[in-house]
């Protein structure tokens, strides 16, 4: 196939083939980007960034969505009234100064606000159209970096940062999910679908305790399980997988990291650091600041875990579609 161009000038037909073309159209492009390269983009001229610090994270996720008008972007307020015209309602609650000059949020978060010179406060996030009122799908979204449908699974922001470093404790798990239920609420399907490795490898996927009050249970063999049984339970389970139907179908990749993710939780099992699952040892002073919700123990359980050598721990406020932070009518009840 060739394209055809004329010019008035010399009266004259030039075929260029489409691989000239692309070529001649990508030569144009760039050098139409150099000219016109934006004062911000000169090497010379380029922020310096501040050298990062931090070695763990914990991710706090509300679930549903909190409102950002009534929150963190704050706009105009004016007190409701019967009959106002819902344009003059652009947030429900006033706004408040915070630490840093020129930057307002909702009232209501005082301590937040006294903190701001700490935070980093991103107001300029635009979501794709996924085509979906599903929130599970959003959430997909943003925990993956990914658009939902894909055609393989997709690992979470917490299983590159088990990928990628690791625990700081090789004992502690690398990866610890705070908080959400995956069976017995609404799009759960959908909710497994980003709580997962994915293509890394069950290892690298995240430990999921639903309820943090029930996370000590989770690290404690059965009781009556003595050593020499539960060493004897492990090496058995090692065998089953190697005579399992599925062996076939899984890469030698595959099995290694499930294996690799068996020997992680028999050595946290067999530790001492166990304890940090565990909240109910922490000083009852601390505890009860923490001990507003089944959110506020999360947040405990993540601290104590990346203390002991966690890398990254989500905790959520759990979603299950109309409830929580999904608020469809009555929020500031809510």
């Amino acid at each position: 196939m060739t394209t055809q161009f004329s010019t008035n000038t010399q009266h004259q037909t030039e075929a260029l083939s489409r691989r000239g073309l692309l070529k001649s159209l990508a030569a144009m492009s760039a050098a139409g980007w150099m000219a016109g390269e934006p004062h911000s983009l000169k090497a010379s001229e380029q922020v310096k960034q501040p050298e990062p610090t931090a070695d763990a994270c914990i991710l706090l996720w509300l679930a549903g969505g909190m409102a950002a008008p009534d929150t963190f972007d704050p706009k105009s307020y004016e007190p409701f009234e019967v009959g106002m015209p819902v344009s003059k309602m652009l947030s429900t609650f006033p706004s408040m100064d915070t630490a840093v000059d020129n930057i307002k949020i909702a009232a209501g978060m005082p301590e937040i606000a006294q903190v701001m010179d700490r935070a980093t406060l991103i107001r300029s996030a635009v979501q794709p159209d996924l085509g979906s009122i599903l929130h599970s799908r959003h959430q997909f979204h943003w925990h993956t970096g990914y658009v939902p449908p894909q055609t393989v699974a997709c690992p979470h922001l917490g299983s590159w940062a088990a990928k990628v470093l690791g625990p700081v404790n090789p004992v502690m798990p690398a990866f610890v999910n705070i908080g959400q239920r995956l069976e017995g609420v609404g799009e759960k399907e959908e909710l497994k679908a980003f709580t997962t490795a994915g293509f890394f490898g069950s290892e690298f996927g995240p430990m999921n305790l639903p309820f943090p009050e029930e996370a000590a249970v989770a690290v404690r063999p059965p009781a009556g399980m003595h050593q020499d049984r539960f060493v004897n339970r492990n090496r058995l389970y090692r065998q089953l997988i190697d005579q399992h139907p599925d062996r076939e179908q899984m890469s030698n990749y595959q099995r290694e990291s499930l294996l690799r993710s068996m020997d992680n939780a028999y050595r946290l099992l067999s530790s001492e650091d166990r304890h940090a699952f565990d909240i109910s040892r922490e000083p009852k002073e601390s505890y009860e600041k923490y001990d507003t919700s089944r959110f506020g123990r999360g947040c405990l359980l993540a601290r104590r875990l990346i203390e002991a050598g966690s890398r990254f721990v989500e905790v959520t406020t759990e979603y299950v579609p109309f409830l929580h932070w999904d608020t469809h009518a009555s929020g500031h009840e809510t």
